[in-house]
């Protein structure tokens, strides 16, 4: 029993007909009618009975129908992962981001990533930036996206970056900080800054505080959404606050500092190198940052 002679059958069963069958499958009648007669053989069954040009299911060629179509559907999922492996993608992709990107860009990019990949199976995990370079070294995941810390690339890592990201130092509209003319450092450590926080030798710490009164969180969107509810001031990529900035939900504050640049990077482990998956993913978020903002 081949696929080909599972490919004729079930055209046969679509058609009615041999005549019919073969010109959807462009192969001879001939063809279809060998190929048709060979899996009769192989089955020791007759699977139509023959009324004219007319072919009609016997009852063990109806009981087969369902398992012919699983069957002709599992075989092209093999040749299809097969064909994947060939053009050098990755079957299974295990990714580690910050949220300095909008969710629904994410959303977007990972969309067209499968369409263009369908075979490739992903697995993403949010964490804070200083964490990605401990899930790539520890190989925990594959490849990591973020604002993370400059690294050289050495040993079984190769870092790159991607992108200049904009970070803003901003508050509430409301915020006190948001009401003066100018902003002085002294005015930035007199109130709350909301803050990066990540794990560090198994202790929770926050990242860099400018002050000893901070509130700490491991996501860019919790530090925003703190923010906009008038918590305090934070420093923010662009990207993620672009809207909220739109909406006046935000301000940027009047500080010689408020406005600076990290870097969007990717830190891919040695397995990861020169992927086809990889190297789209890349191409596509620096796309993204390049035109979006």
């Amino acid at each position: 029993m081949k696929t080909s002679q599972i490919k004729v059958f079930l055209a046969v069963v679509r058609n009615g007909t041999i005549a019919s069958a073969a010109r959807e499958l462009n192969r001879s009648r001939t063809t279809v009618s060998t190929m048709l007669a060979a899996l009769e053989d192989d089955l020791g069954v007759e699977l139509f009975e023959r009324t004219g040009n007319q072919l009609h299911l016997t009852p063990i060629g109806s009981a087969i129908v369902t398992d012919c179509r699983r069957f002709d559907q599992v075989a092209g999922q093999i040749r299809a992962r097969c064909q994947h492996h060939l053009s050098g993608a990755e079957s299974v992709l295990r990714i580690a981001r910050d949220d300095a990107l909008p969710e629904a860009a994410w959303r977007d990019i990972l969309r067209q990533l499968k369409t263009r990949f369908p075979q490739t199976s992903l697995s993403v995990y949010l964490a804070p930036p200083r964490e990605l370079p401990t899930l790539v070294r520890n190989q925990s995941v594959d490849v990591a996206y973020g604002l993370m810390p400059e690294l050289q690339s050495e040993g079984y890592q190769w870092f790159r970056e991607l992108a200049d990201v904009r970070m803003l130092t901003v508050a509430a509209p409301d915020h006190p900080l948001s009401q003066l003319k100018r902003v002085t450092q002294d005015d930035l450590v007199s109130h709350t800054e909301v803050t990066l926080a990540y794990m560090n030798n198994a202790r929770v710490e926050a990242e860099s505080p400018e002050t000893a009164n901070y509130l700490a969180f491991t996501q860019y969107e919790l530090i925003r959404d703190a923010v906009i509810e008038g918590a305090g001031w934070a420093d923010l990529p662009l990207p993620l606050i672009a809207e909220a900035l739109r909406q006046q939900q935000l301000t940027v504050i009047r500080h010689r500092s408020a406005q600076w640049w990290k870097v969007f990077s990717t830190l891919e482990s040695e397995q990861a190198q020169g992927g086809a998956v990889v190297g789209w993913l890349a191409g596509a978020l620096e796309e993204y940052l390049e035109v979006e903002h």
